[in-house]
């Protein structure tokens, strides 16, 4: 079984998010989910996850870095179709065991890729 340290998990969120229909909603949820996760540290986190060029600094998505790193870390080809990207999430999850200890996110990002 292997483990996503925590920002990686955070990372994997906002890649969850990048590939789900393109919409406040959306995009409000994981903001509450976030919060709800990390409390005060979420704002170093995001800062962290800046500098290294994985989130973008004036709308704090995933940047096309942050994508490829995830992909890496999750086998996913990065000529997978982008509407595909959600089910093989779901596939590499449960084909590697990878556990999300944050249960917030955990919870966010099962629900989005079909984990019951």
């Amino acid at each position: 079984m292997g483990k996503l340290v925590e920002k990686e998990q955070i990372l994997l969120a906002y890649y969850v998010c990048n590939f789900l229909e393109k919409n406040d909603k959306n995009t409000d949820e994981l903001g509450e989910v976030l919060k709800k996760a990390l409390g005060n540290t979420l704002e170093s986190i995001q800062g962290e996850l800046n500098d290294k060029g994985l989130l973008s600094d004036h709308d704090r998505m995933i940047t096309n870095e942050g994508i490829l790193y995830l992909d890496n870390i999750l086998h996913i080809q990065s000529d997978a179709v982008e509407r595909n990207k959600l089910a093989y999430v779901k596939d590499n999850l449960l084909t590697y065991e990878l556990e999300l200890s944050i249960p917030e996110i955990r919870e966010y990002i099962h629900k989005h890729v079909g984990i019951e």
